[in-house]
């Protein structure tokens, strides 16, 4: 990213300014060697023919002084107005602004740790940048797509990095800050881009969680071998939802769209609690654990180290060291149980 920077600013700004440089050294110089000027003498002349004051010639120049001196000026004045014009273009355009805000999300890159990589900018990226933007984390967006870099060009928040380049390249994920990310969602536009960014950030990461989409339902167990950690299908949701609607006239989904339409449901949301070593809930059944009245939460199923997501659990259910319990409630009481669930 440096390198592209210093190499726009080389092009635009940097060469014709070097240009006008050597036309002045060429001008002194000569001046010295064609006219026998003085060094004092020959940037005088250099001063009033480039200012336009016209105070008239030191001495009376010869022929080849003269020619030389319309040669300077038309040389000069070409570079000169051709600089001004990028300096004005580089300004109005807000390719300046480009370049700052650029060196300023590459000094924020150092500093970051615990982010979201988010890798593509569809439908669904861009769904996924704006509920954690929301949130207020800290999220590296990187999409290769002209069109929708476009439409990112303006849109700029202090918690959100936006990286121009293919997120299946190493040197990108890297320039993303995978080895210090906290999660990688990955919602490119195919399966093998999706499985070959898992492979990667496992490659370099392998504490990251990994959140990755599928469009074959069949390329399960690859994402799994790769080492993604949470797997969405949009087949399987809605093959889901309808199913359940048409099975039972409601389903989890149209919980979902009943809490996002009551405002004081608004700061509730899901998560999940792993039960670690030494938590008080091992070998407890959910009946004795009390978690509801423990924490105010709903407890809506849990995973287990050998099984799936077990919805609804029994009252004579036991936690096991290692279980993974999706709840649902406010964020305070999700850490609470956290604490719980550790000690």
């Amino acid at each position: 990213m440096q390198s592209k920077i210093r190499t726009s600013l080389y092009k635009k700004l940097l060469l014709p300014l070097f240009i006008l440089i050597a036309i002045l050294t060429i001008g002194f110089f000569g001046y010295i060697y064609l006219e026998g000027f003085t060094p004092i003498e020959s940037a005088y002349m250099l001063v009033i023919t480039f200012a336009t004051i016209g105070y008239g010639e030191i001495h009376n120049l010869s022929e080849n002084g003269r020619l030389f001196t319309m040669l300077l000026i038309i040389t000069g004045f070409s570079v000169g107005f051709y600089l001004l014009g990028k300096i004005s273009e580089f300004v109005i355009d807000g390719e300046l602004s480009k370049l700052i805000k650029l060196r300023k999300m590459n000094k924020s890159l150092k500093d970051l740790h615990n982010h979201y990589i988010v890798c593509g900018y569809g439908k669904t990226g861009r769904k996924v940048v704006e509920d954690l933007l929301a949130k207020n984390k800290k999220v590296v967006l990187i999409e290769d797509n002209a069109e929708r870099n476009e439409k990112l060009k303006d849109f700029y928040n202090e918690n959100l990095i936006h990286i121009v380049g293919d997120a299946t390249h190493d040197d990108v994920l890297i320039h993303a800050g995978i080895e210090k990310a906290k999660y990688l969602i990955a919602v490119l536009t195919t399966d093998a881009e999706n499985l070959f960014v898992t492979l990667s950030a496992k490659d370099f990461n392998k504490n990251i969680k990994v959140i990755t989409r599928i469009e074959e339902t069949n390329s399960t167990g690859k994402f799994k071998k790769a080492g993604a950690d949470y797997i969405i299908s949009p087949i399987e949701i809605a093959s889901e939802r309808i199913v359940s609607i048409a099975t039972s006239g409601s389903d989890f989904f149209s919980f979902m769209e009943f809490a996002e339409s009551r405002e004081e449901l608004h700061e509730y949301i899901f998560g999940m609690v792993q039960i670690g070593e030494g938590s008080d809930l091992i070998g407890k059944t959910y009946r004795e654990a009390n978690i509801p009245q423990r924490t105010h939460l709903v407890v809506i199923g849990y995973y287990s180290l050998l099984d799936e997501l077990q919805v609804n659990p029994k009252a004579d259910n036991k936690i096991e060291l290692g279980d993974k319990l999706l709840v649902f409630g406010l964020e305070h009481q999700i850490n609470e149980l956290k604490l719980i669930a550790k000690s």
